[in-house]
């Protein structure tokens, strides 16, 4: 179909009707650790606390309500009550009950409170266990799925808690972990039970995952065995492959050296276990100076005399002592760093002077103190390599209690002889400021050339990280993973296809839009690069996107395979009704009803019509590249963001609005979870010549001559064929905000929701 430049001013009167509503929550709701995986026996009830959070003051009562997670009816048999249903204060009492007829399961739920205009959610996975016959027992795993990163030699543990339920049975129930069909556990992967012979009503089931175990998701189950009598608990496993950084890219043009701090990340309690995190953290290059201050959430930056330290760098940890409710400050690891080169840190002590923890007096050398807030603060100092992983311990030895607002450490960085790292070149104006926005030439120096199978040249933007490693200025928007991880130096082109649509400027793919995902499976890892987003309006009538899809070796880094296209990805609808949008699009663009009837693709977007729970959902686009020629099966592949920027403001989607503070770096994806239906997969004896490199058109799938001006390269390796496959309800995240690394694969309720935006860097244009 041929579009027209002057459709061009449709197209941005379209995007000029973003509306800066915002509909900002007053209040928050959480559940403790323990309430948020609650387990049931069928016929019993239990009581939860929901805690409710109220910011400046705010005094409206909070009405509450419980669905499953995503909105919907409760489960056939499953029923609760609020005490009170509507809160004035700050917290109610939901209490849970599972009849006899609720099925045994897992059930993802949340707990939606609303007031006024503003909607929360809080969280929790139920388990139902079956209700025993009189004279016998039933077995249930809690949680019924963890996830552990392969180690790189030894072994992690991880622990889950098997309850058994007896009804007139004293007997002790013997217990092993074996796979679901009832094989061996595979190899690396082993288990033990604290008791192994139950005669109570729980043992703890310890499970070791050693170097040798293979990256994947396990259906497992516990089985308990008394006399004659056995019973079966489902459980889930899933290894994720380690994600060490990628090798440092070269310096820019200039030469100019990155910062000395590569990445940072503090380790903070969530249901999931503990998990990375960057929030309420910065680093602020050649900033600590006598008469600077440093922000602090206790107000305690003020740096009177920075001493022998004057110039270094400064990172600053969350201050405060609890966040979420939860202690923070009291793990074997509190923060873990990567540098980009030989350093020396010093850690400047904070908190009690007489109460320094082991890990610091013991392994550190104390060399001087710097002037604080008015206080004298003790200074520890140490070397590093590049490299080398650096971890910091605790404010306290783990296993003391502590008062609440605690002073966390600072840590301060200089080049290994100790020298204030110098100030890099600036190679363009305005001038590149550590913590502030990049100026346009700093972003500019992220590009990659590549030849097109005409033979013609092309300069084209590439992946950059969150935040410049050299001036550590901030982008404004994220590309996601890090594609060094997919393979050294290798570089995606952003805008390698490019259609009527974007060439004419009617809907174009804007440069923010591109996100990358690398993983790993089976000895593979793979990238796909995707043009998306949920901040502009475009999304509502832009059908296809770009999608890159390659494959390499994970041991030697070969390219096996490296496909373009532009994807089709369906109407957009309302993800309230599940019905098309009913945009106005652009001459000659489909509206979403017209694509309805043609694409089995799908984009479900937000609309906000001021009912309670319209704003619920994730953003997630499904795929469809059904009539391919590039042996490729995207077996359901979507992509799903956590916290998309923006809402229709109605089913015609006129307009759209800002959700809340939410920046859309925060992405899953998923694929193939039906064992019924077709995998994610690559073939080469499905492509034009049984492999090797062809070319195509955009839409893979029509052969064309190299020398055609719309002629895409394409690169099956001949007798490749792959095939990924994933368990039902499973989605595939990441936890590293600075690398984005898709570590794994896990059952949706488990995948933890990291924050990813570092330091509060990324905009609306994300």
């Amino acid at each position: 179909m041929k579009r027209r430049l002057p459709l061009l001013a449709l197209a941005l009167a379209m995007a000029a009707c973003v509306t800066q509503q915002n509909p900002d929550p007053s209040f928050t709701l959480s559940l403790s650790a323990a309430d948020s995986s609650p387990t049931l026996v069928q016929g019993t009830k239990r009581d939860l606390s929901v805690a409710i959070g109220r910011q400046s003051g705010f005094g409206e009562a909070v009405s509450l309500s419980l669905e499953k997670k995503g909105g919907g009816s409760l489960a056939t048999g499953l029923s609760y009550s609020f005490s009170p249903k509507t809160a004035s204060g700050s917290g109610s009492t939901l209490t849970l009950e599972a009849s006899t007829g609720t099925a045994p399961g897992v059930y993802d739920l949340q707990v939606t409170g609303s007031a006024g205009k503003a909607t929360q959610y809080a969280y929790l996975t139920l388990t139902v266990q079956e209700k025993p016959q009189p004279g016998s027992f039933s077995l249930t795993v809690n949680p019924s799925s963890r996830s552990l990163e392969r180690p790189a030699s030894g072994s992690v543990n991880a622990s889950a808690e098997v309850s058994i339920v007896r009804d007139k049975f004293s007997e002790a129930v013997s217990l092993s972990l074996e796979q679901a069909d009832g094989k061996p556990l595979p190899t690396g992967i082993s288990a033990g039970f604290s008791p192994a012979s139950a005669t109570g009503g729980s043992s703890t089931l310890t499970l070791t995952v050693s170097a040798q175990a293979q990256a994947g998701s396990y259906s497992l189950r516990v089985k308990g065995t008394a006399g004659s009598t056995t019973k079966y608990a489902p459980f889930t496993l899933s290894v994720t492959a380690p994600a060490t950084p990628p090798p440092p890219p070269p310096p820019p043009p200039g030469g100019a050296n990155p910062t000395l701090l590569r990445s940072y990340m503090w380790v903070q309690n969530s249901p999931e276990g503990d998990q990375p995190a960057v929030e309420a953290m910065f680093y602020r290059p050649r900033q600590f100076k006598s008469g600077v201050t440093i922000p602090d959430e206790q107000n305690h930056g003020a740096i009177n005399d920075a001493g022998a330290y004057q110039g270094w760098d400064v990172l600053t940890p969350p201050n405060g002592g609890k966040h979420g409710g939860v202690w923070q400050y009291d793990k074997p690891v509190f923060v873990r760093l990567t540098l980009s080169r030989d350093a020396r840190l010093a850690v400047v002590w904070r908190a009690d002077p007489a109460k320094v923890p082991n890990w610091l007096k013991n392994n550190w050398s104390e060399q001087g103190k710097v002037r604080i807030a008015g206080q004298d603060r003790r200074v520890f100092v140490k070397n590093f390599s590049a490299g080398q992983a650096v971890e910091l311990g605790s404010v306290y030895d783990p296993g003391q209690r502590q008062a609440q607002n605690l002073e966390t450490y600072w840590v301060l960085f200089a080049e290994k002889d100790g020298t204030p790292p110098a100030e890099p070149p600036q190679l363009g104006s305005p001038a590149a400021e550590p913590n502030k926005a990049c100026p346009q030439w700093v972003h500019d120096q992220y590009t990659t050339e590549v030849t097109m199978p005409n033979g013609a040249r092309r300069v084209l933007a590439t992946w950059h990280p969150q935040v410049d490693p050299v001036y550590w200025c901030y982008f404004g928007h994220d590309h996601g993973s890090d594609p060094g991880l997919f393979k050294a130096g290798y570089k995606p082109a952003f805008g390698y296809i490019q259609d009527a649509l974007h060439t004419d400027g009617v809907l174009p793919e804007p440069h923010p839009g591109f996100k990358n995902y690398v993983w790993e499976r089976d000895g593979y890892r793979w990238l796909f690069v995707h043009h998306f987003g949920t901040g502009g309006a475009g999304r509502v009538c832009r059908q296809f996107h770009s999608l890159e899809v390659a494959v390499a070796s994970a041991s030697t880094g070969e390219i096996v395979a490296k496909l373009h296209i532009n994807t089709d990805f369906g109407p957009s609808t309302n993800n309230n009704t599940d019905l098309p949008l009913e945009a106005t699009c652009p001459q000659g663009v489909l509206t979403p009803s017209q694509v309805a009837d043609q694409s089995n693709g799908e984009r479900k977007i937000h609309v906000y019509d001021g009912t309670q729970g319209s704003l619920n959902g994730y953003e997630p686009w499904r795929s469809d590249v059904s009539g391919n020629i590039l042996g490729l099966n995207l077996g359901g592949l979507t992509f799903d963001t956590v916290n998309p920027i923006t809402a229709c403001t109605g089913p015609v989607c006129s307009s759209l609005m800002r959700i809340g503070n939410s920046t859309g770096e925060t992405r899953l994806f998923s694929f193939a979870t039906d064992p019924g239906g077709p995998a994610l997969s690559i073939d080469a004896s499905r492509t034009p010549g049984g492999g090797g490199e062809f070319f195509t058109d955009v839409y893979g799938k029509k052969v064309l001559p190299a020398s055609d001006p719309g002629a895409v390269r394409q690169y099956v390796k001949p007798g490749l064929r792959l095939e990924v496959r994933n368990p039902q309800h499973t989605e595939c995240f990441t936890r590293d905000a600075f690398f984005m690394f898709y570590e794994g694969c896990d059952l949706a309720a488990n995948v933890p929701q990291a924050f990813m935006n570092i330091e509060g860097a990324l905009t609306d244009k994300n």
